[in-house]
């Protein structure tokens, strides 16, 4: 009878345990993996949402800046148009917490129009022409590696780009246009940047974020490739490259 006695005693507190749990939970407060998104328009960013009680709602304050769409605990956030607001994520019981969001308008819209333009870097700005010199832009489909190199016609200036495209969004299956986005996380750049002019040594610059603009599929035509947009951000500094793809299968 002892032993019973202690055994239901034992349910009662472990009972009284989760449900302080589940009260503590409830009552607690809803946090974000980022408080704060920038997005351009039309694309969109995702934010993490933890503690409070499922399902969670995601609204935005201003409906014409920004839409927002919930999954699990993932919010995602689109740009619509151009300003500044706030989404507001709500739990099952109430709990409520704001997101702050930025959305900017594309500031290489033109450029997307216009595929002669090969690099913008800094004091540099390459058309097709005369003065192209010679670009590359290639893909190891093995290691994911993407490497856009620009040389001028007298070779005494050259620009390397490498960054690591995980998820193929670059060279990979999906048809027509397509964008990607991806920034450093936790301060680690994401790709090397190295500009060489003529008289001096190498600077090498750290790449904190790539994006893939635009993906232009390549005409009918037997052999044409793929043309890709593509923006970084090195140093404080934002560049763009574009040209068609060689996907590098050895």
């Amino acid at each position: 009878m002892k032993r019973i006695s202690i055994y239901l005693l034992s349910l009662m507190v472990s009972g009284a345990f989760f449900a302080a749990c589940d009260d503590d939970e409830s009552n607690g407060k809803l946090t974000f993996d980022k408080n704060s998104v920038e997005v351009i328009i039309g694309e969109e960013d995702a934010v993490k949402v933890s503690g409070g009680v499922a399902p969670y709602e995601a609204t935005p304050a201003d409906e014409t800046v920004a839409e927002a769409t919930v999954s699990g605990s993932d919010i995602t956030i689109k740009g619509l148009k151009e300003g500044n607001t706030t989404v507001k994520v709500t739990d099952k019981n109430g709990l409520e917490a704001v997101i702050a969001v930025a959305v900017k308008a594309d500031p290489y819209e033109e450029e997307k129009e216009d595929a002669t333009v090969r690099i913008k870097w800094d004091t540099y700005e390459k058309i097709e022409g005369t003065d192209e010199g010679t670009f590359t832009l290639t893909k190891d489909a093995e290691t994911k590696t993407v490497t856009y190199s620009w040389t001028n016609e007298e070779e005494n200036e050259s620009l390397v780009l490498i960054f690591t495209d995980a998820e193929d969004k670059i060279g990979g299956n999906g048809d027509g246009e397509e964008t990607a986005s991806v920034k450093a996380e936790n301060s680690e750049p994401v790709g090397k940047l190295t500009v060489t002019v003529e008289g001096e040594d190498p600077v090498d610059y750290d790449v904190t974020a790539w994006s893939l603009l635009q993906a232009q599929p390549a005409d009918d035509e037997e052999g044409t490739p793929d043309t890709y947009w593509i923006a970084f951000t090195a140093d404080g500094k934002t560049g763009l490259c574009v040209a068609p793809l060689t996907v590098e299968t050895e």
